[in-house]
């Protein structure tokens, strides 16, 4: 038997932990246990190593065979998740139009709403995948899909009685600036089994109506506020904060305010690296200067930001998960429909018509743009191949890997910070074990103890 590659340790005092990124499992190995083990993997055949550790290492894949092929193994899960029939994702751009005007936003905006055609050539397409899958989600994106309400409830109506018909699983969640996210409109999307919102505030008001504007000019901060507190009794609230170095230092400010406004823990916050996308020269993100963070930059401000909103109740930390194809983009059972019918395969390719891969009307028929996304292979890149991250990352953002000047942007921020993550997930997870508000599970993530009965 030999370690994985994909092993991450980290040492306390009274115990060692072990994180393994293929399986995602964390477990917790008491220091004199730790000593044994060492001892018994370097050959040690007295070394008194419970037999009871060597399985959950086993179990947990932070040991596996000499003979055994790790990369191989991640390369069949990937081409499992990207080839899987048995699950049909759409995304769904209700509208093209928004009624923000945001200088880093990489979409060139068009005051187009899906209409009663289109709606009719999506549901034909999922009519003929019903018979074949188990579950069915779709995420309503802009624009501002708020923007096209009408036919985002009732395509949801439509979804919903159509899959129930089947007894195919349905959910949805939705991507809004948060404008428009009033009570009645939360009541309305709760009852479509809409149930994730993802909303924008990139700091407090100032600054985010600097960065986050209406088409006039006026801020939309405080109107996105008082939203969030009808929300947060409806919807799971996720907050983005985009950030880059105009703006990364006035989080603090915008936590201390959410806390002070009472959402600590029922809401939580996260990171959104801006970019300046270039590949539509017609999107505001073309011509944005506003100080964007490499890719490395980007990892430790996430950490800062993270540990920050930690001490406001907005985050707790967590580790990433293990996946198989990452994204829309890469999945075969999954497209982007635009608000004209036009087809995509990624999100940050809305509204660029030199990325569209075909229509609705006929989307048996891509055109060979598609090729380029399903082809795309995390395990033909050196640089991956041997990068700890690849089982949570598996070669992270394609449309950042297809583009040369945004390379380096594809990965994501694990590989560059893992033994940060790692050791404040244990940290958080040791105190919360001696303080008795965990027993073998901490967060989401399960932590077992190696301690032998």
């Amino acid at each position: 038997m030999r370690e994985s590659r994909y092993n991450v340790w980290v040492q306390r005092p009274d115990a060692a932990y072990v994180f393994n990124s293929r399986s995602g499992a964390l477990l917790r190995i008491p220091t004199e246990y730790h000593m044994a083990y060492r001892a018994f993997m370097a050959g040690d055949t007295d070394a008194r190593c419970p037999p009871s550790l060597l399985g959950n290492l086993i179990a947990g894949l932070m040991i596996v065979r000499d003979d055994a092929d790790e990369l191989q193994s991640l390369e069949k899960r990937y081409q499992s998740s990207r080839d899987a029939r048995r699950h049909f994702a759409l995304t769904v751009v209700t509208s093209l139009g928004c009624n923000f005007s945001c200088p880093y936003c990489f979409e060139e905006k068009h005051p187009s709403v899906l209409d009663q055609e289109v709606e009719a050539r999506v549901l034909e397409v999922l009519n003929a995948q019903l018979p074949h899958i188990d579950s069915f989600h779709v995420t309503w994106f802009g624009g501002e899909p708020l923007v096209g309400k009408k036919s985002l409830l009732r395509l949801s109506d439509a979804f919903i009685r159509r899959c129930d018909e089947a007894e195919v699983r349905y959910g949805a969640s939705i991507i809004s600036n948060g404008f428009l996210l009033d009570e009645a409109t939360c009541r309305e999307l709760a009852a479509r089994r809409v149930t994730s919102v993802q909303v924008g505030l990139d700091g407090p008001p100032t600054v985010h109506d600097r960065m986050r504007p209406l088409n006039n000019g006026s801020g939309s901060f405080h109107t996105i506020l008082a939203n969030l507190r009808k929300a947060v009794h409806h919807l799971d609230i996720t907050v983005r904060v985009n950030i880059d170095g105009g703006n990364a230092s006035s989080v603090e400010e915008l936590f201390k305010l959410l806390a002070e406004e009472g959402f600590a823990d029922k809401l939580s916050v996260y990171p959104g690296q801006i970019i300046g996308v270039q590949q539509n020269l017609r999107a505001p993100s073309a011509s944005y200067r506003g100080g964007c963070f490499s890719n490395a930059e980007f990892a430790h401000e996430e950490r800062r930001f993270l540990d920050l909103a930690a001490q406001y109740g907005l985050a707790k930390p967590r580790l990433p998960l293990p996946t198989g194809a990452p994204c829309t983009a890469v999945r075969a059972n999954e497209l982007v429909v635009g608000s004209h019918g036009e087809l995509y395969k990624c999100w940050d390719s809305v509204g660029d018509q030199s990325e569209v891969i075909g229509d609705i009307r006929d989307h048996a028929n891509p055109n060979g743009r598609l090729a380029k996304w399903l082809s795309y292979d995390p395990f033909q890149n050196q640089e991956c191949r041997g990068c700890i991250a690849l089982p949570v990352c598996m070669g992270g953002c394609a449309h950042h890997a297809f583009d040369k000047l945004l390379y380096e942007n594809r990965c994501g921020t694990f590989r560059h910070t893992f033994q940060e993550q790692v050791s404040r997930f244990v940290d958080f997870a040791e105190q919360e074990r001696l303080s008795g508000l965990m027993s073998v599970t901490a967060l989401s993530r399960s932590v077992k103890s190696a301690e032998a009965r």
